[in-house]
């Protein structure tokens, strides 16, 4: 079945009020920013010597090392908390704070501490919700978590996991499971849908799947914490991804050339939305200032998210800005527009000094990713540019490589015994980056 099939039978919701208005005017201002960002080579934070790097590998590997050590001789300890883990969290945060400072980033307690506490209350809670989730499923659903805990520092807030921060990260790795359901008739599907639609409008569900029920006690929550009279906007804000969603559809299934379809637009506005409504799932209300940088950071994540799997979107003919020229063109211009597009959007929406250590870890992190981006499919850049960033990266692309595969066969045996998703696992899948590559 073609997903696009379903985009041309769900029509888009007319219920996101003057919220529209904003989606419009921040996907112009974003796309053209693409446009005119630079694409020649960025400046870079650091440059690392082999030496560094075989240094940091090092540490990486005993790391790694330890974990197997845990997970082979199956001798799970208790954090100072008290909760079953394989190693104990004090140790772990240990670890990852020697290799956020050899790599020149930094957090603060207030922060790590919060997003542990925020991780370990989204893991339990899901686990308790749906058992039967996968583990895959989770770690896409706590990803959002994780930006979210972003914005909670942005906005000055605590760190934590509230019943609306739950919910709506819990809501789409469900209707991903419904458009990829080969065992549902497309007419299912689409009905399906047509009841997220309404049931996000205000609509009471009529009696569905076992899947739909799930739903509808995650919107409950997040009624229950907003309640629709006194924070409409926040339901709009979910209607706006829905509909942004829906829209990018269209991007799959067809070998389009460029100009047929607006990519660019589309890819910004799915990204900018889900992040504009993860805002409104925090704080209830967002000023003009805030809905720009949750709509830009998002953006920017959309196409960060894009040149990761530029691979498996070109070999599903999914249409993005990146894999619709890949094996074409050699794609070092696009990797340095990102580079300076998130430049660019952390220097816009965290000037404020008091923000400066936030700005540092998300310019600095997403320099990461992208350059790890470009590592793993080297095939796609020319070999100078390939070399300039392995220099600029902690890492050798060599010892990513190996670093993946060992992570993967990690999480494959943990999967063997029962694997039930905790905080070490959830961290080893983002080192892994990519599951069973």
């Amino acid at each position: 079945m073609k997903k696009k099939e379903i985009s041309m039978n769900l029509p888009l919701s007319r219920e996101i009020g003057e919220l529209n208005n904003t989606i419009k005017r921040l996907k112009q201002e974003y796309v053209q920013l693409w446009w005119e960002i630079d694409s020649s080579i960025p400046p870079f934070f650091k440059t690392y010597s082999l030496k560094e790097q075989k240094e940091i590998e090092k540490e990486v590997s005993h790391f790694v090392e330890k974990i197997f050590d845990y997970i082979e001789q199956r001798l799970p300890a208790q954090d100072e908390e008290g909760k079953d883990c394989l190693i104990p969290i004090s140790q772990t945060k240990q670890y990852l704070e020697k290799l956020f400072h050899i790599t020149g980033i930094y957090i603060d307690d207030t922060f790590s501490n919060g997003f542990i506490r925020s991780t370990r209350i989204f893991l339990d809670r899901a686990n308790a919700f749906d058992p039967s989730m996968e583990p895959e499923n989770i770690y896409q659903a706590l990803r959002n978590v994780w930006i979210m805990n972003i914005l909670q520092r942005y906005f000055n807030m605590e760190i934590g996991c509230s019943d609306s921060m739950f919910a709506y990260s819990m809501l789409y790795p469900y209707t991903d499971n419904i458009i990829d359901d080969v065992s549902l008739p497309l007419a299912k599907k689409l009905q399906m849908n047509r009841n997220l639609r309404e049931r996000l409008e205000g609509k009471p569900y009529p009696k569905g799947t076992g899947i739909e029920k799930k739903l509808d006690a995650l919107i409950t929550l997040i009624e229950e914490e907003f309640p629709r009279d006194k924070f409409p906007v926040v339901f709009q804000s979910m209607l706006g991804i829905y509909n942004a969603q829906v829209n990018s559809l269209i991007q799959q299934g067809e070998d389009l050339p460029p100009y047929v379809i607006d990519i660019p637009g589309i890819s910004l506005e799915k990204g900018g939305t889900s992040v504009l409504a993860d805002g409104y799932l925090i704080k209830g209300e967002l000023n003009e200032t805030q809905e720009d940088f949750c709509f830009g950071l998002g953006a920017f994540l959309q196409l960060a998210d894009d040149i990761q799997d530029i691979v498996p979107d070109k070999t599903n003919r999914h249409l993005t800005l990146f894999s619709q020229v890949a094996g074409k063109y050699k794609t070092d211009a696009l990797a340095n527009k990102l580079f300076h597009y998130i430049s660019m959007i952390v220097e816009r929406g965290l000037a404020d000094p008091v923000l400066k250590n936030l700005r540092e870890l998300i310019h600095k992190s997403f320099y990461f990713h992208i350059i790890e981006a470009v590592g793993k499919n080297r095939e796609l850049y020319t070999d100078r540019y390939i070399k300039e960033l392995q220099a600029h990266f902690p890492f050798r692309f060599s010892f990513l490589k190996k670093l993946r595969k060992k992570l993967n066969k990690l999480l494959l045996k943990q999967k063997k015994r029962t694997f039930k998703l905790d905080i070490v696992s959830a961290g080893l899948m983002a080192m892994s980056s990519r599951l069973y590559e």
